[in-house]
């Protein structure tokens, strides 16, 4: 309960160095959600999965306790419930630096590690956090420790295995009598997390996608670093804005163009042959119906992302020219109809609707979920189509909707972790700098280059990746040494004797291989292997 004691600080002498690392109080289903959403979050974060500890004391701040913790915080963290099981996070600061909010005898904002006196109990993060920052969980007992991790299993998106879990007795046995929360705190701040889950959501689904094609490798890149200057531009006219969109969350990032409401040819139009106010149209059209989806999930993700995306194309198409609302609202019969018995195929879908903003959004409402599309494959959709539509389920399922067999990409959980909560940083205003950020996971056929240079590493890898899929891109040499040769029929069969032993070297078609690797995704455990090599 709320008190005016706050902590008694430490002699300066007891602590000579920034600490290492902090120590956040809270219960083990709060964990699990927290690594599933890839982010140390406040309340608000959590929707309706929220569950009373320390997050809550101070919303919108991460308090760390430094060396030891509060006994009532513990229990307080625990208490909601029956099942809950106290947890302790111990979050690494090595690479933190920025404004924080420092809880002693009095509340005061320092520069992290700077300013620091030494005399530090408590620090006030700005949230959010990455998850990677949690270097290990510690529990009071064995039984906590099997209870989170048999709870984990429930889960299909809780990587918990990626994080270290020890049993700490006496981190618990010592916790100090300081009373908790401590009077004194900081107003509630709100923060920008809604924007920055769906950009996880889509930095992931490109990345999936990555090995599609060259627009692929462009589009990918820029998801996972939009500040790049030295990213290649994506030439196409919706997905040249996801550089701007993932900077800010939202289409006011995108660059300025003719309104959607221009005469001429517009976004109604289903014509492949589409002139530049069109396809500017076309990408402001789409970018909006993403923000749709975004401000879908942030009202709490009531009805549904299709009806969302509904009601979002019959207000935009009121602000087109009155010859373009037709083919708006063609599009709209179209989807509409899909949440029933559609009345025709998907080939006649995709033929009925040539423009990817239209394809993208025919996608969306044929399939359930990322994974889903990501196993639909039909001759009819082109690269671009594919890729707009990935970034419609991105940000509709987010980095949280995404299941463990979708993030199995060595470093895609740190590089997407740390992206997310540097973007929800950033755009809430604070000075916080998360250190480092995890290098961007490049798509196989990044790293493959052109297959012009490949040496013997590229060779192996791409030998194994053929193999592993039985794709139509192998081909053998034999040579054979010089001799004498006899030739011999058996029963149908052909026997060759020659002297000496012929030389086969199996080989790749890079041309093939490329189409082959086009055609979808290969096995998670085999792409996993195929990094490997093109690392070592």
């Amino acid at each position: 309960m709320p008190t005016d004691t706050l902590f008694e600080p430490e002699p300066p002498s007891a602590r000579a160095r920034p600490p290492a690392s902090g120590l956040l109080v809270t219960n083990h289903l709060n964990l699990l959600y927290m690594l599933a959403a890839g982010l140390v979050m406040p309340p608000a974060g959590f929707g309706d999965k929220y569950y009373r500890d320390t997050l809550g004391s101070f919303p919108g701040w991460i308090p760390l306790f430094i060396g030891r913790v509060p006994a009532a915080a513990i229990d307080s963290s625990s208490s909601e419930a029956a099942h809950l099981r106290p947890a302790v996070l111990e979050i690494g600061l090595s690479g933190l630096s920025g404004r924080v909010l420092a809880l002693g005898p009095s509340l005061r904002e320092i520069r992290f590690p700077d300013e620091l006196d030494g005399g530090e109990r408590l620090l006030l993060v700005p949230a959010p956090l990455p998850s990677i920052l949690i270097e290990a969980v510690l529990f009071p007992s064995r039984e906590d420790r099997s209870a989170c991790e048999a709870d984990a299993k429930d889960f299909g998106n809780v990587p918990l295995g990626d994080v270290r879990r020890r049993v700490a007795k006496t981190l618990f046995t010592r916790a100090t009598d300081d009373p908790w929360p401590a009077a004194g705190g900081p107003p509630e701040r709100a923060v920008p997390l809604d924007g920055a889950m769906a950009a996880g959501g889509v930095m992931a689904m490109l990345l999936l996608c990555g090995d599609r094609g060259d627009l692929a490798v462009r589009s990918c890149r820029q998801a996972f670093d939009p500040e790049d200057p030295s990213a290649p531009p994506v030439a196409d006219p919706i997905l040249s804005g996801l550089r701007g969109w993932m900077r800010s969350g939202d289409s006011s990032g995108m660059p300025s163009g003719e309104a959607a409401g221009a005469s001429g040819p517009g976004a109604g139009s289903d014509s492949p042959d589409s002139s530049d106010a069109q396809a500017t149209c076309q990408a402001r059209l789409f970018w909006g119906a993403v923000d749709g989806v975004v401000a879908w999930k942030r009202a709490g993700g009531g009805g549904s992302a299709e009806e969302a995306l509904l009601d979002y194309l019959e207000t935009a198409a009121k602000t087109l020219d009155a010859r373009l609302q037709a083919g708006a609202g063609r599009l709209r019969d179209t989807l509409s109809s899909l949440r029933g018995l559609a009345g025709a195929t998907a080939g006649e879908l995709f033929e009925r609707h040539a423009t990817p903003l239209a394809r993208a959004m025919t996608l969306f409402f044929l399939r359930r979920d990322c994974a889903d599309l990501l196993d639909f494959e039909h001759d009819r959709i082109h690269e671009q189509d594919r890729l707009a539509a990935a970034v419609l389920f991105g940000v509709r399922d987010g980095w949280l909707g995404l299941p463990l067999r979708l993030r199995a990409v060595p470093g895609l959980t740190g590089a997407v972790s740390h992206r997310m909560a540097q973007m929800a940083q950033r755009l809430a205003g604070t000075d916080l700098d998360l250190g480092d950020r995890p290098p961007r996971v490049q798509p196989l056929r990044e790293l493959f280059g052109d297959g012009s240079s490949w040496g013997p590493r590229e060779s192996r890898a791409a030998l194994e990746l053929a193999r592993a899929g039985r794709w139509d891109c192998l081909r053998t040499r034999i040579s054979l040494p010089r001799g004498a040769y006899r030739l011999t029929i058996e029963g149908g069969a052909v026997h060759i004797e020659l002297p000496g032993e012929p030389r086969i070297t199996p080989q790749v078609d890079p041309d093939r291989f490329f189409a082959c690797l086009a055609g979808g995704p290969a096995r998670r455990d085999v792409q996993s292997k195929v990094r490997g090599m093109l690392r070592s």
